[in-house]
């Protein structure tokens, strides 16, 4: 690596990593703000309080990582046009390529950074942070896990499954409800397609089958029946667990599970390639910032880098999250929702530096 090289690389760093701290502060900052009422008005201690902020560092970090890059391309960017350091490179010989390169193949690195981070620290991270808030803020109720690629959950006198939780429309798909005696011994089972809460106990389970088993053990088939379990759907929308909770890994084996099975986890879908797309933004989003950071050196070069990382910080996260919500919603396939913010942006920015040339 040569003398230039190292320059634009360390000066690159110490940028990024100013930035990635300092989004990362105030991320935690607002989030305090949101959460911290629930977590005093039900007496969480200081050392409960430490604990869970340091859990949310990782998922944090891999959020706000791309807006900390973008931000760090533009100002390093602009401070070496300002002083004259680029045009001396580039009346030197050099071309912007060998000048930028080191400073992409540091997008990359935190990009890998960011999918490290996202595989091995953040689904654990996630999920101790919400134990935690969730002992404190919903203290005493039962809440589904997730095993084997099914949600389960121990109720008073049975066992409760179900393979995917509809959030949104309050359903269960794929439920199961295992009726034991006080001696662990399975007494009945009900299967259904789909379950959902009516409320005072009151269960509407849709396209199942009803097993006693006792002296007669053949099903009963239905349609539609209402059963009154003492369990309240509850216990599953507060287990549920999100992607941010799973590695890439086990994601896609409960989607492949629950494709096998017939149930639509279009939404996981999009959340499993997005796993993969959004920390390359981190790559992609120096296409953007270099040429745009080279367009006004000297009026107002750094703030208004800063100004404008934050205005294309915005786009990005409002185009991410309108494609994301449509696939989620089928109007997208999953892998284009994923992917197209990144595609969108890295043809911007091809074509504004092919402009800028």
């Amino acid at each position: 690596m040569t003398i230039l090289s190292r320059y634009v690389l360390r000066e690159f760093f110490r940028m990024a990593a100013a930035c990635i701290l300092g989004f990362l502060a105030l991320f935690l900052v607002i989030d305090f703000i949101e959460a911290a009422d629930e977590l005093i008005r039900y007496h969480a201690t200081a050392g409960e309080m430490l604990r869970y902020y340091l859990f949310r560092v990782p998922g944090a970090f891999y959020m706000i990582a791309p807006v900390g890059v973008l931000m760090a391309v533009l100002i390093t960017v602009s401070l070496r046009a300002r002083s004259n350091e680029l045009t001396a490179m580039f009346t030197g010989g050099i071309s912007p390529l060998r000048v930028f390169a080191p400073m992409i193949a540091g997008c990359a690195l935190v990009s890998v950074l960011t999918l490290a981070s996202s595989e091995i620290l953040a689904p654990q991270a996630n999920r101790k942070a919400r134990e935690i808030a969730r002992m404190r803020i919903r203290p005493g109720r039962v809440a589904a896990q997730f095993s084997l690629n099914r949600y389960w959950m121990r109720g008073e006198n049975a066992i409760l499954s179900a393979q995917v939780i509809d959030m949104q429309n309050r359903v269960l798909h794929g439920f199961q409800y295992l009726e034991i005696d006080r001696d662990f011994r399975l007494v009945r089972s009900v299967d259904a397609r789909t379950a959902a809460f009516g409320g005072e106990g009151k269960w509407l389970l849709k396209n199942g089958r009803e097993r006693p088993l006792g002296a007669d053990l053949r099903a009963a088939p239905f349609t539609e029946k209402e059963f009154a379990f003492a369990e309240t759907i509850q216990g599953f929308l507060d287990g549920e667990t999100p992607p941010e909770e799973m590695t890439y890994e086990r994601l896609s084996r409960y989607i492949g599970d629950s494709h096998a099975r017939g149930y639509d986890v279009r939404r996981y879908e999009v959340d499993l390639h997005a796993k993969l797309s959004y920390p390359l933004l981190n790559i992609i989003i120096s296409l953007i910032a270099i040429p745009l950071a080279l367009r006004t050196p000297r009026s107002g070069g750094v703030w208004r880098s800063i100004g404008t990382g934050l205005l294309i910080g915005f786009v990005c996260w409002m185009a991410l999250s309108a494609s994301l919500s449509m696939g989620r919603k089928a109007m997208l396939p999953p892998i284009l929702a994923a992917w197209l913010p990144d595609l969108l942006f890295a043809l911007g920015g091809i074509v504004y530096y092919r402009i800028k040339e």
